[in-house]
């Protein structure tokens, strides 16, 4: 099987995360899911290119920030995996999420895209 690079956006909280994330958060798996919340590994944003993923980055930068404390940031990793079917479609779907966001703007996790 073809090994494949997707994206992920991991965040850098100025405190602590909310108490539903707590364990994600100590074991260092809290992701930035499509819909710009945060996430455990299961639910993080799986995004098809460095570019796209930096540009979803730059965007929820004042999002993170106004909602966990100025210094809270945002970095890009890159993930290699086995290409499955079923990895693949979810690298398009959440791409196409992510992008339909960028393009509206919305980057409210409560209004759908």
């Amino acid at each position: 099987m073809n090994r494949i690079s997707y994206y992920a956006l991991k965040p850098r909280l100025s405190g602590q995360a909310p108490i539903t994330l707590f364990q994600q958060d100590e074991k260092n798996e809290l992701f930035v899911g499509p819909h710009v919340r945060l996430a455990g590994f299961p639910g993080m944003a799986h995004i098809e290119t460095r570019e796209l993923a930096e540009e979803y980055a730059e965007n929820i930068r004042p999002v993170l920030k106004r909602r966990h404390g100025e210094e809270s940031d945002v970095e890009v990793h890159e993930i290699r995996e086995d290409g499955t079917k079923r990895l693949l479609d979810r690298i398009q779907r959440d791409s196409d999420i992510v992008r339909k966001r960028l393009a509206t703007g919305n980057l409210s996790p409560n209004k759908p895209v």
